[in-house]
């Protein structure tokens, strides 16, 4: 039966070598120096706080008087004086039984007023004069208003009687809306008396006044607080005994760096993956295909993620000091930095009150061990699952390039064999290896500094139909047809009244289209001549139409008639309007509602082609700008490095010496800097975006703006709200990057870190100070143009055998008062020591009686020489312990921590096994 047990003693894998290494650090922030440039830095919100407190008191105060404008544009303000606390206020209201309510609660000012004066003011008669003098009138007004602006509209396209209809139904229409109104005013009216008389004072106040129970003196007062509270000292002090104002988190922190070791222990055959049996006389060919490079329905089950590994890389994932480093990388709680010959992640860790060196590296080496076995615990669980072999038996014998494996079994017994999976026994080691002071600075708003891509991209314009012309054909025009007729007057000696029939005649043809006007009233028609005995002079004439639509022509007679009684011939003409026939209308009607129809049409289909050429254009530009492929990591921190540089070199000079500073200037200042800090190893921390969320620019369309351009085109499985940080995908689209969900402004060929960068509020910039130079340092940064010496001069609370070292350290007297200078200073000697003590050579390992197994190095390298050797204990968090570890008596450049790490490889072992026959356990 397999069982794995874990090893007893470590003592024979002593002298092993180190086959890999990753370096660590640990910054922590110190307490206590009040930093010039970080108090102006909180202060600064706090200024501009302040420069808006005048319009948030301004707020709690109103104006009472009323404002008017007249005709002339000039204003009236009789009652204007400084305005009081703001309170209950009246409402707008919509009513004008209400509106006159409110000027009478205007003119006795009681906001809310009492009970009496509801009573007074809200009574029947005095509604009624509200209702007969003021609503009925302007109802008045309005009605006639409307009559007449409906009697002056012009016909459209109809005749005299529908224009009629369409006016009586408008003047109808507007008669019904405004007894509506009056009777809602009325009803109001009888509301409102109705709470008055059954007490309901409540109900009126709310009905007439806003902002009931606003306390706006006590709003005031608060305002002028909270103001002053930001004006004040903007930190919390560590030490309720010490000198609170002087207490703060200072401009200068300690990193603690330690380097992980990875050891080749062992290796050991786990768990079994798979079983064969042989039969006596039987040969087995096992051909072991490994999923890492090949792709069948059998390794279906492994993930894409994985695929993508195995495909990529062939040993990054299989190496655990590789996975730590790529962990590092990724990692966006981790600072930056980079140098020519080494590069270290540092992670961060919460502020201390403490200036003791051996408190701070206590901290460090706890952070420090737990952030390594969680790290390579969680990738040991990532390589155990990117494995599986998968075991084909076969009968037949193929050429492949894959592992095979031949069992035959030449005895008279049934063999079984196990397939199992060979495993690395890796040990892990962590060392300190150095400490360093560091000057700590903050910078905000690091992303708006960075230039940002642009997606080139030519759309393709949609392919549109030809609109038609879609001008309308006008009716043909009205036409004046002259006619002429012969008619005579032949009545005798009768006398004749009115219109005298004296011919028909027929209208002349219509032209095409077009129809003659049979006006109703009496067409106009003119004597050309005339001839007859004894006839001279000229008669009037007329024509009207008759039922079967000839014209008749007759002579017009005054009221005392006419008697002729002889013959005369007359010639008689005029002109008879012809208009468009209904039939050509109809006509014209239909050809030109085609030419609309088609030109809809067209349009219409030039529509979805936009749309669709639309739509198209953005799942292009989307999949685009996801599969863009992003920078190299290196290039993206090295730009936010180069931002946060020129961010410090600003901060350190004025903005006039910055922009206008000779080289020689500039020379100075960069070998000065250079020579007291390292500042090719400097650290950034990225602010999380929670802390202040940028405010996204609206300066483009909008998102919302492009949803409801192509809505018919987005299908959503959400609750579809117009949620401000939504985003659009496609099909083909690749996972949109970290941050798309919160509104984030993303850089399209940048990965998650300059993202996040992008959105930082603010990053922390930590700058190493080289060793030796730890006192210059601190001068330098004393300095009043840099972070200047308040709180330096407050007392240093901790306990009395700390402080007796730092006196014993500084030679200061038995008893004396020791200041948080003092501590600093006494930290730069112990720093410098240990800095001086990693360069002397001295024998390791201790522990090691002949002197031929000893080595000669540095205590930083002494692993490097010397190789693994067991720590008792397993880790040791406190520099000072009592009973070190042999190997590890000093204080500084201890192997403080170890593990053991089990792993998988790719390969498989087939081991003979044998089970008893009766109750099948393995023997």
């Amino acid at each position: 039966m397999t069982t794995i047990k874990r090893a007893s003693s470590l003592a024979g894998y002593t002298a092993v070598l180190p086959y890999a290494s990753e370096m660590f650090g640990v910054y922590q922030p110190l307490i206590g120096w009040k930093s010039r440039r970080r108090l102006d830095w909180i202060r600064l919100e706090a200024v501009a706080a302040m420069n808006g407190l005048l319009s948030t008191l301004a707020g709690d105060f109103q104006n009472r008087a009323p404002i008017q404008f007249n005709q002339d544009c000039n204003i009236s303000a009789e009652g204007l004086v400084p305005a009081e606390l703001a309170g209950p206020r009246l409402v707008n209201q919509d009513s004008m039984v209400l509106r006159e309510v409110a000027l009478s609660l205007a003119e006795r000012g009681e906001y809310p007023p009492a009970e009496i004066t509801w009573r007074e003011l809200i009574t029947r008669d005095a509604l009624t004069r509200i209702l007969r003098d003021t609503v009925v009138p302007y109802y008045t007004q309005l009605s006639i208003s409307n009559c007449r602006r409906i009697a002056a509209l012009p016909p459209l396209h109809e005749s005299q009687e529908e224009l009629q209809i369409r006016r009586a139904a408008l003047v109808a229409d507007s008669q019904a809306q405004i007894t509506r109104q009056i009777e809602r005013e009325a009803a109001i009216a009888g509301v409102i008396s109705q709470l008055v008389s059954d007490h309901r004072y409540a109900q009126l106040n709310q009905i007439f006044f806003a902002d009931l129970d606003r306390d706006a003196k006590a709003d005031f007062f608060r305002a002028i607080e909270q103001a002053q509270q930001r004006l004040g000292d903007p930190y919390l002090a560590f030490d309720p005994k010490g000198d609170v104002k002087n207490v703060t988190l200072s401009p200068v922190g300690i990193v603690h760096l330690f380097r992980q070791y990875f050891f080749e222990l062992d290796t050991f055959l786990g768990t079994p993956t798979g079983h064969v049996w042989l039969s006596p006389g039987a040969t087995v060919e096992l051909i072991e295909v490994s999923t890492r490079k090949t792709t069948t329905e059998r390794a279906v089950e492994i993930s894409t993620e994985q695929i993508q590994k195995v495909e990529t890389s062939t040993t990054d994932q299989d190496e655990l000091s590789e996975a730590v480093k790529q962990d590092n990388k990724e990692d966006l709680k981790l600072g930056f930095t980079s140098t020519i010959n080494q590069s270290w992640g540092t992670g961060n860790i919460s502020a201390t009150p403490s200036l003791n060196m051996d408190k701070t590296q206590e901290v460090g080496r706890e952070t420090t061990h737990k952030r390594m076995r969680q790290q390579t615990e969680k990738l040991s669980t990532e390589i155990r699952q990117n494995y599986k072999s998968t075991f084909k038996t076969v009968t037949e014998v193929t050429d492949t390039s894959s592992k095979r494996y031949v069992l035959s079994n030449t005895t008279d017994k049934l063999i079984n064999y196990e397939l199992r999976r060979k495993m690395r026994q890796v040990g892990v080691q962590v060392q300190d290896i150095g400490s360093y002071l560091c000057w700590e600075t903050f910078i905000d708003e690091p992303g708006e500094d960075l230039g940002l891509a642009s997606l080139i991209h030519i759309a393709k314009p949609a392919d549109l139909l030809p609109i038609p012309d879609q001008s309308e054909v006008p009716y043909p025009a009205d036409r004046p047809i002259a006619f002429q007729t012969s008619v005579a007057w032949d009545y005798g000696d009768s006398e004749k009244y009115g219109f005298v029939h004296v011919g028909l005649m027929d209208p002349p043809p219509a032209p095409e289209g077009l129809e003659v006007v049979r006006d109703p009233n009496m067409v106009q028609v003119i004597q050309v001549s005339g001839s007859g005995e004894d006839f001279t002079g000229t008669w009037a004439f007329g024509g009207r139409w008759t039922a079967g639509g000839q014209l008749e022509i007759g002579v017009l007679t005054d009221n005392s008639g006419l008697s002729w009684n002889k013959r005369v011939d007359f010639v008689v003409g005029g002109s008879l309007r012809y208009i468009a026939s209904a039939a050509k209308k109809a006509e014209i009607d239909a050809a030109n509602n085609a030419k609309k129809a088609a030109g809809q049409a067209a349009t219409l289909e030039n529509d979805r082609k936009t749309r669709e050429a639309f739509v198209n254009a953005a799942k292009e530009r989307i999949e685009m700008a996801g599969s863009l492929t992003k920078r190299k990591f290196e290039d993206l921190r090295d730009e936010e490095r180069i931002i946060v540089y020129r961010r410090l070199i600003t901060s350190l000079m004025t903005a006039a010496q910055y922009k206008n500073a000779d080289n020689p200037s500039r020379h100075i200042l960069s070998q000065l800097i250079n020579s007291i800090f390292d500042v090719d190893k400097m650290l950034y921390f990225v602010a999380p975006e929670w802390w202040k969320p940028r405010e996204r620019a609206r300066e483009f369309v909008s998102l919302q703006q492009l949803q409801s351009q192509i809505s018919d085109s987005l299908v959503a499985w959400s609750d579809s709200r117009p949620r401000p940080d939504n985003y659009l995908v496609t099909d083909k689209s690749t996972p949109a990057p970290m941050g798309s969900s919160l509104g984030w402004l993303l850089q399209l060929d940048g990965d998650d870190l300059r993202n996040a960068f992008l959105n930082a509020p603010w990053v922390r910039a930590v700058i190493p100070i080289r060793p030796g130079k730890e006192e210059a340092a601190i001068h330098w940064l004393q300095s009043v143009n840099v972070e200047g010496s308040d709180g330096l001069d407050a007392l240093y609370e901790a306990p009395a055998d700390e402080l007796d070292q730092i006196r014993a350290g500084l030679g200061l007297a038995p008893g004396a008062g020791i200041t948080i200078g003092d501590a600093i200073h006494f930290l730069c000697k112990e720093v410098a020591a240990k800095n001086a003590e990693s360069n002397q050579v001295k024998t390791y390992p201790a522990t090691e009686i002949n002197v031929d197994s000893k080595v000669s190095s540095t205590p930083v390298e002494k692993v490097y020489e010397h190789g693994f050797y067991p720590l008792q204990g397993g880790f040791r968090v406190s520099p000072n312990d009592p009973s070190p570890d042999p190997n590890n008596t000093d204080k500084n450049f201890q192997v403080f921590d170890q593990w053991i790490e089990i792993l998988p490889t790719d390969q498989v072992v087939p081991v003979e096994v044998t089970y008893d026959p009766k109750t099948g356990r393995q023997l």
